[in-house]
């Protein structure tokens, strides 16, 4: 996938449209594939500071096409994180806006468009394992040095298994609404680029007038987002625009609340519009799961089952694995797509595959009679108060149904449930009694301006403003 002559088959037909309308064919991305591909080094770390434009996907393509290792980075990403990060994983070589300012140590060597290529003015040699080709963020890693390490074949076997559950084919035509360094952003590009369909590369809000104009005009096939986008088209009605084109939707990044969930089934799809829930992880390099169409009003709140060639099973406190239906244990997932490991600096570039396949993903889950998998939590989520076992995950999904966002931390021996607005307090007092079979008393309620987000519109539980 992705090698340089891998678009030449797909010759005329348009792979990449900006926002000034400007068309790139397939031959056209061969080409300029060619030409970047031929001043990058396959033996060195790279850094691209991204965003959903022509410049940020087209050097993308170049880096993995010549097996160059590159971390992506968000073209939003704060100055001095940026500097943190070159001297963390000392990259030879920086890909990067013009209108962001250049780096100590660090000589331009050419341009393209709105972007400037800046290189090391003394290179040092860094070990880097063969396998290596990108660098990515975890979800909750937005400040962090912490990237996931994924391989070529992370890469393929991701993008071939998403192709084949959404059917994909070179006739669809995708927006881009999330950010490109974030793997569901990533994924969407992947696979569109992979079929031989078209791109709309866009940075406006789902919000606002220029988002729907390019849905029309360009008669956009399908569109992406997290819970959060969902709330917000939800709320604005998105069911009464102009979906003339649109086939299907997708949704991942978190979950979504049930009553968000009941609506775009009842008022957006139909026989040929589609809604796919997904789960997925940076770990995973994208997708684990999907919830089959078929199943979307009678499995109301599942993750749905493994993607193609993938594989889940439960484990209990002791690792054992639970055959049991309805019992919770931690879920696990193996497949080609489960990442090599972990990188906070340069040293780690050198690891191999320290995964081998099997991630523990962390989350709580529990397997119907069906095999259709259900999340209830996350294990770094539990606390106990006064003998009793709480999920934080599970207690925000039960208030999450009495329409009602919320973050809940446990601070100081209480737990303090963070929302939006004095009609939301009333409500969660009036039924806060039904939630827990905890004390009133443990419960402290905040009402912040907004909910803090991270760069890739997830709920932020680290803002400082959650105090």
């Amino acid at each position: 996938m992705f090698d340089l002559n891998f678009f030449k088959k797909y010759k005329n037909k348009i792979a990449l449209i900006n926002e000034k309308d400007e068309l790139i064919s397939y031959n056209d991305l061969f080409d300029l594939t060619k030409n970047l591909s031929e001043k990058t080094n396959s033996n060195s770390l790279n850094f691209l500071i991204c965003d959903n434009n022509l410049e940020s996907v087209i050097f993308y393509v170049a880096l993995i096409s010549s097996n160059s290792p590159t971390l992506l980075i968000d073209e939003k990403t704060n100055y001095e994180h940026m500097k943190s990060l070159i001297k963390k994983y000392k990259p030879n070589k920086i890909f990067i806006n013009k209108n962001i300012k250049s780096f100590k140590d660090y000589k331009e060597i050419f341009s393209f468009r709105n972007f400037s290529v800046y290189k090391r003015k003394i290179k040092l040699s860094l070990r880097i394992n063969k396998q290596l080709l990108l660098l990515v963020p975890t979800s909750g890693s937005t400040g962090s040095a912490k990237y996931v390490r994924l391989s070529r074949e992370n890469l393929i076997y991701n993008t071939k298994s998403i192709v084949k559950y959404l059917k994909l084919n070179k006739n669809d035509t995708c927006i881009t609404t999330l950010p490109m360094n974030y793997v569901y952003g990533l994924s969407v590009i992947n696979t569109h680029l992979y079929i031989g369909a078209k791109i709309i590369l866009n940075r406006s809000s789902v919000i606002e007038k220029n988002f729907w104009d390019l849905i029309v005009r360009h008669k956009v096939t399908n569109f992406a987002g997290v819970p959060y986008t969902y709330e917000i088209l939800n709320k604005i009605n998105f069911y009464n625009k102009n979906l003339k084109y649109i086939k299907f939707i997708t949704q991942a990044g978190g979950n979504l609340n049930d009553e968000v969930k009941k609506n775009i089934i009842e008022k957006f799809t139909t026989k040929s519009k589609k809604f796919y829930v997904m789960y997925g992880a940076a770990e995973a390099t994208a997708r684990m799961s999907y919830l089959p169409t078929l199943n979307l009003k009678n499995k109301i709140g599942s993750i749905g089952v493994p993607i193609p060639g993938g594989k889940f099973w439960l484990t209990n406190h002791k690792g054992e694995r639970i055959t049991k239906t309805n019992e919770s244990g931690e879920l696990m997932y193996s497949g080609k797509n489960v990442a090599l490991g972990y990188a906070k600096n340069f040293k780690d570039l050198s690891k191999g595959d320290e995964n081998k396949g099997i991630l523990k993903t962390g989350d709580i889950a529990f397997r119907d009679k069906n095999s259709f998998y259900y999340i209830t939590g996350r294990k770094d989520r539990y606390v106990k108060i006064f003998g009793n076992r709480v999920n934080l995950a599970e207690l925000e999904k039960n208030i999450s149904k009495l329409g009602v966002v919320s973050i809940c931390k446990f601070i100081n021996g209480f737990i303090k449930i963070f929302i939006k607005s004095t009609k939301e307090e009333e409500i969660l007092k009036a039924n806060i009694k039904n939630l827990s079979n905890l004390h009133l008393s443990i419960f402290k309620i905040k009402l912040v301006n907004e909910l803090p987000l991270n760069k890739n519109y997830k709920l932020s539980y680290n803002d400082k403003i959650l105090k």
